[in-house]
């Protein structure tokens, strides 16, 4: 298959082409396609782990690929990310307090962004639902599947998320001048 032909197939057809034959080049598209935004997803969520974790998941991508019964691979790599960014090391649940920052030798580029930084004052779900939909391009719909919550309270949680990332980079809402009546 020519490289031009790789190029015009989804990434459910290359997974497919590539489960039947192995042809690496199949995979090295799909692993160009989305190597940066699931790493962008994963160091956003728990940068410590990101690197393992997206290593962890291509190498099962590579060595057994999934059946995705009509799912989209992206969809699948997302869900899959999400729940090994839930299991810490030692297979606990991860906790829900916002992460840490980075300090400045191990990512520069999250501490000289103020958006990335406000996403770490989030907490975990919110920032997770944020970054799936807006960075990932998810529908909220996939994104109440992957947390395990209704779509009206991913909705609601998506807006408390906006509103408390706008307070913390714009700082609250001006409120209008009140003058009182003084009565004499």
């Amino acid at each position: 298959m020519t490289r031009n032909a790789f190029q015009n197939l989804s990434d459910e057809a290359l997974l497919d082409y590539y489960h039947s034959t192995r042809n690496l080049r199949a995979f090295r598209l799909l692993y160009s396609r989305h190597k940066d935004s699931l790493y962008r997803y994963c160091a956003q969520m728990n940068f410590p782990a990101a690197a393992s974790i997206v290593e962890q998941l291509w190498q099962s991508l590579l060595e057994r690929p999934p059946e995705l019964c009509g799912r989209l691979l992206r969809n699948w790599l997302f869900i899959r990310a999400s729940q090994l960014l839930s299991l810490d090391t030692s297979g606990n649940q991860e906790d829900t307090e916002p992460k840490t920052l980075p300090t400045a030798e191990q990512a520069p580029a999250v501490e000289s962004n103020t958006v990335l930084a406000a996403m770490q004052q989030l907490p975990r779900i919110e920032r997770n639902i944020l970054l799936l939909h807006m960075e990932c391009r998810l529908p909220l719909a996939t994104v109440a599947d992957i947390e395990r919550i209704s779509l009206k309270k991913c909705r609601a949680l998506y807006q408390q998320g906006k509103e408390q990332l706008r307070e913390i980079l714009h700082g609250p809402e001006r409120q209008p001048w009140q003058v009182e009546e003084v009565r004499l």
